[in-house]
């Protein structure tokens, strides 16, 4: 499985990659983990004597540009562990049995896991994270201390859920010029002043959108939501969803409310709230994952 269309390619996105990475204003390790289905590689930062947080990023992206703007405050109250996904445009490295018929998310994370030495610790994702997160917890709740979902984590429709990812971009994505790049990180970070204060993010991911070979996610199943099951979580895992998005997601929330699943909803952002207003966001992940129980 190809992850970049071409080496050269491969190239530059990674150059600019640890550009971003360098200006994340932590001190961090870089390691790359072992796991029956490639090399998977994490940045570790923050103090080891703190509660673990296991962080994924969302499709099409990576942990140098998700966390930029959240990962100095997260790390100075959990060990967090940025992971780069399987088949995305970071540095993780895919091996012959990452296809559809062998890749499963959460052995993929077990092995992680098993590698860390972590026993119980918390999750959390953005998008397609989010979804990696919940997933995860639903599976194997008593590892997972807390789970925090951003702008995803349940998928009543696969398909559905599929097109309405691939629209937020289209059809500026057919065309990946850093004009068209503004255009697509302004519908998903509608008042975000990422753009003017970090450029270089978008920069990268026009490197990101012209090279990365999309197909390569395609081992990642969408499991759908069972109501049943996951109620048996809900004490443990918050969401957060930004305001802006919510006229398309009156079937979810009206499920989430029938469920008593924990969620807020942050107004004024979009699909990036954790970019759009990082401080907002932090406030919330700490406060939840640091609480004594999961009484919001």
């Amino acid at each position: 499985m190809k992850v970049f269309k071409s080496e050269k390619g491969k190239a530059a996105v990674l150059e600019s990659y640890d550009k971003l990475a360098a200006s994340w204003g932590v001190d961090k390790e870089e390691r790359y983990i072992e796991t029956r289905f490639g090399r998977t590689h994490v940045f570790i930062t923050g103090d080891q004597s703190n509660p673990s947080l296991l962080m994924f990023h969302g499709v099409g992206d990576n942990s140098a540009v998700m966390w930029l703007l959240n990962i100095q405050e997260l790390s100075r109250h959990f060990y967090c562990i940025a992971v780069d996904t399987l088949g995305g445009p970071g540095k993780s490295e895919p091996n012959e049995h990452y296809n559809k018929n062998e890749f499963n998310n959460v052995e993929w994370i077990n092995d992680l896991v098993k590698q860390l030495k972590l026993d119980k610790f918390n999750i959390m994702g953005v998008s397609h994270g989010a979804s990696l997160a919940f997933v995860y917890t639903l599976h194997q709740k008593d590892r997972i201390m807390k789970a925090v979902c951003i702008e995803g984590g349940i998928i009543t429709n696969p398909f559905k859920s599929i097109i309405n990812t691939l629209l937020l971009a289209f059809p500026e994505v057919l065309v990946p010029t850093r004009k068209n790049m503004i255009k697509i990180m302004k519908k998903m970070k509608p008042n975000s002043d990422l753009f003017e204060k970090h450029p270089e993010v978008v920069d990268h991911m026009v490197l990101v959108t012209a090279n990365h070979n999309q197909s390569a996610m395609f081992p990642h199943k969408l499991e759908k939501y069972d109501r049943q099951t996951g109620m048996t979580i809900r004490e443990k895992v918050y969401f957060l969803f930004g305001g802006n998005m919510g006229s398309s997601r009156e079937e979810l929330m009206k499920m989430m409310d029938e469920s008593q699943f924990q969620y807020k909803i942050i107004e004024g952002v979009g699909h990036g709230l954790n970019h759009e207003k990082p401080e907002a966001a932090n406030q919330e992940i700490i406060r939840f994952l640091q609480q004594p129980n999961s009484i919001i």
